[in-house]
């Protein structure tokens, strides 16, 4: 999600809608897609938006046996399949016979968003064009508003849970590869998302090292031990939780209740543990900035920097964040954030929730652990906010760096 402690806070950079070109065409799915059925999943519509350079949009409504799953009890919602819709960028000329097969690049939304924010909030189309150096696929499915990219362990108070990562990866990823024209394998594939998003990148990365092979991080949440991160990730659980779009919430929700009594536990510490229990299984505890602090060591990117777990992207892993307040200069990408940006992750324990000043002091830490490993990156640290005007630019510059040549110097949204 981007960080945001209300749901008016996620929902605050609507931005201006980008239009998607000529009018959709509809498509049955067996027309368009040679294995329309199958890995779990069962698509049930397609819609084609030709663009004006040549290139197109293709909507894919599916449903997926992993989203939702029964947990803990009935569940409230009948049926528990949900339609879900992956939005698939194919460039100019796309030829899904043609030899050479096409790279693909996975882009994953924060928090609040959905599968069509980078075609919505900014235009994707223009960007790839404007990075110039990627021809291939940007596949854009949703993470739903605040599913943080997990395998829930818990559920709503409905009594069903989402397993997100066993629809990306295990379903998604392998039903891509058998309906378009992709190098099948790690090194066709990327990975890159904003603040929830750049979240579910680094803890997919870590877990996944086999599927990918390149990824960016934007804005990202990375040490679930901050105190601010865990507030921001509680209010997401009870203002949207499992919710796919805003005609959810109710019962897609998550909540402590007294037992036996339909009242929510009122102490907000103890809400704060069983919702991220819910999402990432049981806490262990570590003394963090001084503090006993709860840590989720298998789902903590900064737990995982430390275990090896990007070693596998040396050369392929690039990280930027905003909130530096003063930039002496333009970064090249390969330095650490200097004093001026006033980056300090011990000043933030006490804040509500995380503000893009928070992630980027989060962000200066995991670049020296990564320099220090001997893992090699590139790292933009700006001025930016954690908002749409940053982020397209992040694109672009990670298009550039994965796919072409390192721009000389970090963008300056």
């Amino acid at each position: 999600m981007r960080f945001m402690s209300t749901l008016a806070g996620l929902l605050l950079f609507a931005g201006t809608m980008v239009a998607l070109g000529a009018p959709a065409e509809a498509a049955g799915c067996a027309t368009v897609l040679p294995h329309a059925d199958g890995y779990g999943i069962t698509c049930a519509d397609v819609q084609r938006h030709p663009q004006s350079d040549g290139s197109e949009l293709r909507d894919v409504t599916m449903t997926s046996t992993a989203i939702f799953q029964a947990s803990g009890g009935t569940p409230v919602i009948s049926p528990l399949s949900r339609p879900i819709t992956v939005r698939v960028y194919l460039p100019k000329g796309y030829d899904p016979q043609r030899a050479t097969r096409y790279r693909a690049l996975y882009l994953i939304n924060g928090g609040g968003d959905n599968y069509d924010s980078w075609t919505t909030k900014a235009d994707l189309v223009s960007l790839v064009r404007t990075a110039g150096s990627f021809d291939g696929i940007v596949v854009m499915p949703t993470g739903g508003m605040t599913g943080w990219y997990a395998n829930w362990a818990g559920r709503t108070d409905g009594y069903f849970a989402p397993k997100w990562e066993t629809y990306h990866i295990n379903q998604l990823i392998p039903w891509i590869d058998a309906n378009f024209n992709t190098v099948a394998d790690r090194s066709g594939r990327g990975l890159a998302g904003l603040s929830m998003g750049g979240y579910g990148t680094l803890r997919y990365a870590a877990a996944h090292p086999g599927v990918f092979s390149v990824i960016g991080a934007f804005s990202p949440g990375i040490d679930l031990r901050a105190k601010p991160a865990q507030r921001t990730i509680s209010d997401s659980m009870w203002q949207s939780g499992a919710a796919i779009n805003l005609t959810d919430l109710g019962e897609f929700r998550v909540n402590k209740y007294e037992n036996g009594s339909p009242l929510p536990v009122l102490d907000q510490e103890v809400q704060r543990r069983y919702r991220l229990d819910t999402l990432f299984g049981p806490h262990t505890t570590t003394v963090f900035h001084g503090r006993t602090v709860d840590d989720w060591p298998a789902a903590n990117p900064a737990d995982l920097v430390t275990q090896g777990k990007y070693a596998p992207y040396s050369g392929r892993l690039a990280l930027y964040a905003g909130g530096c307040a003063s930039l002496p200069h333009v970064p090249d990408g390969t330095e650490p954030a200097p004093a001026a940006c006033g980056y300090d992750t011990g000043a933030s324990d006490d804040a509500t929730g995380v503000s893009e000043p928070i992630l980027g002091a989060y962000a200066s830490e995991f670049d020296t652990t990564l320099t220090t490993l001997g893992v090699g990156h590139r790292y933009c640290y700006t001025k930016g906010g954690h908002d749409w005007n940053a982020w397209p630019a992040y694109l672009v510059d990670f298009l550039r760096y994965a796919y072409g040549t390192a721009p000389a110097l970090c963008p300056s949204p």
